[in-house]
């Protein structure tokens, strides 16, 4: 410590000397080096006290911010932006070494010129909207915001209304020329009346189904569908099932089978549930051939029960089931329509299953069918 002690002495005195009038004091080298460093250390901090208040305005923006300075350099940044960039800090790097976009890169040479630009752009396998913003002194505001939910949210709606614009359209049509032969003089012929007639209560029916459907996957969705869980006795709600889609079985010659060991209870809605078993058996039905076979059973496993609907049908061609429980999507569009289906009853199962904490899988083969719904035990969850 000496002996670096004597030349900081040394070198104190040696200015002293020369402020007060005397010769200009030589320094070591390493005297100057430290001296530079702390008007580098000083000027940084006059700095970054001028950027405080920006960085504390970019800090409130819940989209990546950072100002752009006239080289092309961020000057300032807010955590968001600095999460994109490599290394986890922007401050020095250019939007080109941020995002690796030369659209965006250029664009901000056009707004450091005084040109506003906004562009849309890919990022880390997102899409991102980018504002850029000449500002006063010279510099430019970049805004970055990850629109890649709402864009597919977008894409979803617009779907949803193509997809429920089509099935509407077919019943639609349906009844309005049956409605319209009618008017044209077939009344007068009772035995083709009759078939016309038929086709309107066929067709209405049919909307009513797709309207109901619609508005229950619209509650649901939107979570204005009560639910209220709490222990329920799967046997009781699977013969309740049972009983609503005997009649249709009757007609096919379905056998329609409740195997649940007495005493089985999952925390659930009661509502819901059977909801959930009904859609799921009556697909059992519309699909399985005369004379076939549709079951509900249960078991536990680990913390959950599982609540199982199986058939006896044709199965489902694997490439289906990605997009099953997509609303609309039909594994056989023309049966469906046939056997009356709105293509929106998995979409429903999948969304109440999913607001009672629970998850749904599909199992298919040359024998048949068998979705799987799990559902948490009372005891379990209350812990």
């Amino acid at each position: 410590m000496a002996v670096f002690r004597d030349p900081v002495q040394a070198a104190i005195r040696a200015l002293e000397a020369e402020l007060e009038g005397g010769k200009r004091a030589d320094l070591p080298p390493a005297i100057d080096r430290f001296a530079s460093l702390l008007l580098q250390r000083e000027e940084r901090q006059r700095v970054l006290e001028k950027a405080q208040p920006e960085r504390e305005l970019l800090g409130a923006m819940p989209a990546a911010a950072g100002l752009v300075a006239a080289d092309g350099r961020i000057r300032a940044s807010n955590i968001a932006l600095d999460r994109l960039a490599p290394g986890g800090r922007a401050i020095g790097l250019t939007l080109l070494e941020i995002t690796r976009n030369g659209e965006l890169a250029e664009a901000a040479r056009r707004a450091l010129e005084g040109s506003p630009k906004q562009l849309e752009i890919p990022l880390s396998q997102r899409t991102w909207i980018a504002d850029l913003v000449p500002m006063l002194r010279g510099e430019v505001l970049a805004l970055l915001r990850d629109v890649s939910d709402a864009r597919r949210a977008e894409a979803t709606r617009r779907d949803f209304v193509a997809n429920a614009s089509h099935e509407l359209r077919t019943p639609v049509s349906a009844i309005s020329g049956a409605a319209e032969t009618l008017l044209s003089g077939v009344m007068e012929d009772p035995g083709q009346a009759r078939t016309f007639v038929e086709m309107i209560a066929r067709n209405a029916e049919r909307l009513g189904r797709l309207t109901n459907d619609l508005l229950d996957l619209s509650r649901i969705e939107s979570r204005q569908w009560p639910v209220k869980l709490e222990p329920v006795q799967v046997e009781e709600v699977a013969r309740r099932a049972v009983e609503i889609v005997s009649h249709p079985a009757r007609r096919k010659r379905i056998e329609l089978l409740v195997e649940v060991p007495t005493n089985t209870v999952v925390l659930a809605d009661a509502r819901a549930l059977e909801q959930v078993l009904v859609n799921l058996l009556d697909n059992a039905v519309k699909y399985t051939p005369e004379g076939g076979r549709a079951r509900v059973t249960a078991a536990s496993r680990e913390d959950r029960v599982e609540v199982a609907v199986s058939d006896t049908g044709p199965g489902i061609e694997r490439h289906h089931l990605p997009r099953l429980f997509e609303r609309f999507y039909r594994v056989d569009h023309g049966r469906s329509r046939d056997s009356g289906g709105t293509g929106l009853g998995l979409a429903i199962v999948k969304h109440l299953v999913q607001i009672q904490s629970g998850d749904i899988s599909v199992d298919t083969g040359s024998e048949g069918t068998t979705f799987r719904v799990r559902l948490p035990r009372p005891a379990i969850a209350g812990r």
